[in-house]
């Protein structure tokens, strides 16, 4: 039982953090649905995965899985989402959006994913200024795509491939875009070719390439489109090692990394005993890194890069006196007259640079709560501001909410309640409504069991997890608060320790941060099982809470292979696994984040 424990332990110190050196009753945090499993209720509470509660305000619209794209039309009648990331990849075509039933049309439709229309999709949208065609980006097909809006027909294509005597983009692939207010110009981002593509839409030419930063990922116009702004959400550029090409990649590539993360190795590079020199990675902290690029296009045939400005911590600064291992992450973009500002993923702020100068002149951090203050993991995506300017929206993806920012104060004011995960957001031209893609919806619910019927998305989670359009009548200020404690309860629940619980870190055996104390724990086995759930393989356990129906494995199973060709009856399949659970401890219904493996890797990986 004791890493139970030592994970218990480490969760109320920092706690204790949180209140200011009054470590006599601190607050202890659990997830608020207990030992609630997966529901999806959409008249009321949905449980997620993680042990949090989401209950959507206004009106919810079903999609494809993963819409982390979002336009809305000038007239306000039809919204288009990019739905990414796994199978359909699909555009969704949402018509009467002031109607009671807005009317879903998904282009390819279907479950799977047809890619003679549609081949690959990301983020990208761009509607055209009469209302009647969407642009979409093409991800990794290095192509921007034409729909019409009254049909979903795909229409045209505009290959964003360039080659000449100094650069290859050949390959190339296309994010998020925007389109100028006449329709004539769309300025789109090359994820891997780290540029800004300048397309001339009646032509449907390349008109410009500016090289950008590292992964740009974010684009914005300024209200007077004279220039363009990119958030670069990248660290490194890399490159293969010496004597490595694609032909031989297989043979030659190492099997482990070349340095390890920001050592000398990895700023100034090294030669290897064979004589073999590994270049450099450089400086986490430069310019093209974790930054947002002004692009001057006052004359697009000549436009340049004329400020690069670097927002959040940066890789090393302390934060709470504590080192600054990842970058900001600057990953979406708004722009006012006077202001752009920046979502810092990593760092759960806001960066606010003045448009004349070019430089931070104020940072917003996003704090659901005072007793959370010192955690991580608002994670603020999508911006949005109203059609006055006075309110800056953002996607709060880590805690499903958005917050609502007064920008001549520049405070946040208020949080609202949405789906799993938001993503990108729109105003109404005026200014009453929010429309939000929620890229996670309801969560797909559980997946197996008695009470489950497979339909013909089958039973991968992934494929269950339908997005949502949430459309949401923006609440009056003085609403705010009640729909702010709804964010908090949904996402928190708070109690007091008791007066002998852990009132100081002195027997804590875990390191607040490394280095500062030894611990006495030397070794921690973690074993993950890709794809596996405690039910496929404990869930026979007698004195467990498992449903021995989801066994697929322990005592009696039978197992075939992928081929289909070698069957085994009657076994005990995973023997070791049954062993420890029976002479150590175990325990269900631990909720992470890990819903599918995409996400699982990156939650192992703490990069979460």
């Amino acid at each position: 039982m004791k890493i139970f424990f030592v994970f218990a332990s480490f969760l109320v110190v920092l706690l204790n953090a949180c209140t200011n050196g009054k470590t006599d009753q601190p607050w202890l945090i659990s997830a608020p649905a207990g030992d609630r499993y997966c529901e999806i209720n959409m008249n009321g509470k949905s449980v997620l995965p993680n042990g949090r509660y989401i209950e959507p305000a206004g009106k919810t619209v079903l999609l494809a899985p993963h819409p982390y794209g979002l336009a809305l039309s000038n007239d306000g009648k039809i919204a288009v989402t990019a739905n990414s990331g796994t199978s359909p990849l699909s555009i969704s075509i949402i018509r009467g959006l002031d109607s009671a039933e807005p009317v879903v049309q998904q282009v390819p439709p279907g479950p799977a994913t047809d890619k003679g229309v549609l081949a690959s999709v990301f983020m990208g949208l761009a509607i055209t200024p009469d209302n009647s065609s969407v642009y979409v980006s093409g991800g990794q097909e290095n192509m921007i795509y034409k729909f019409e809006l009254a049909t979903g027909k795909k229409t045209d294509s505009i290959l964003c491939s360039y080659i000449d005597s100094n650069v290859n983009y050949s390959d190339g692939y296309i994010g998020d875009m925007r389109l100028s207010s006449d329709g004539k110009t769309l300025f789109a981002v090359d994820q891997i070719g780290f540029r800004l593509i300048i397309i001339d839409t009646e032509s449907k030419t390349i008109r410009r390439n500016v090289p950008v930063g590292r992964y740009p990922f974010g684009v914005t116009l300024s209200p007077d489109e004279e220039k363009v702004f990119v958030a670069n959400v990248g660290m490194f550029e890399y490159s293969m090692l010496p004597g490595i090409d694609s032909e031989n990649v297989k043979k030659m590539a190492w099997e482990f990394p070349a340095f390890e993360y920001n050592s000398k190795e990895a700023i100034e590079g090294f030669v290897t005993d064979d004589g073999r020199e590994v270049p450099p990675l450089g400086d986490p902290n430069v310019p093209e890194s974790f930054s947002v690029f002004t692009i001057n296009i006052s004359n697009i045939d000549s436009a340049y890069v004329s400020a690069k400005t670097k927002t959040g911590h940066l890789v090393g600064s302390l934060v709470e006196d504590i080192p600054a291992v990842g970058g900001s992450s600057p990953n979406s973009l708004a722009a006012t007259d006077k202001y752009v500002f920046v979502s810092n993923g990593n760092n759960d702020n806001i960066s606010v640079i003045s448009v004349e100068k070019d430089t931070v002149v104020n940072t917003i951090y996003l704090i659901p709560d005072e007793r959370v203050r010192q955690f991580r993991g608002v994670i603020p995506f999508g911006l949005a501001v109203s059609p006055d300017r006075k309110r800056l929206y953002v996607a709060e993806s880590g805690i499903n909410a958005i917050a609502v920012i007064d920008i001549p104060t520049l405070k946040v004011i208020g949080h609202i309640p949405t789906g799993w995960f938001p993503a990108k957001l729109q105003v109404s031209a005026d200014g009453e409504k929010l429309y939000i893609s929620n890229a996670k919806g309801y969560g797909s619910g559980p997946n197996g069991g008695s009470t489950f019927i497979e339909g013909p998305e089958g039973s991968y989670v992934g494929s269950l997890m339908k997005g949502t359009l949430q459309i949401v009548d923006i609440p009056e200020d003085h609403d705010l608060p009640a729909s702010t404690k709804i964010v908090t309860d949904n996402n928190f629940h708070f109690r007091r320790a008791g007066e002998k619980s852990f009132n100081s870190r002195s027997d804590n055996p875990i390191p607040l941060y490394p280095g500062e104390k030894e611990s006495p724990i030397k070794h921690i086995v973690f074993i993950s099982k890709e794809n596996r759930t405690y039910d496929e393989v404990l869930g026979q356990l007698e004195n467990g809470k498992g449903d021995p129906t989801l066994a697929r494995y322990g005592y009696n199973a039978s197992f075939t292979n992928s081929r289909g060709t070698d069957s085994l009856k009657n076994i005990t399949i995973m023997p070791n696994h049954l062993f420890m659970a029976g002479s150590f401890a175990f325990a269900d219904n631990f909720y992470v984040d890990s819903d599918h493996s995409a996400d699982g890797h990156r939650w192992l990986i703490n990069s979460y």
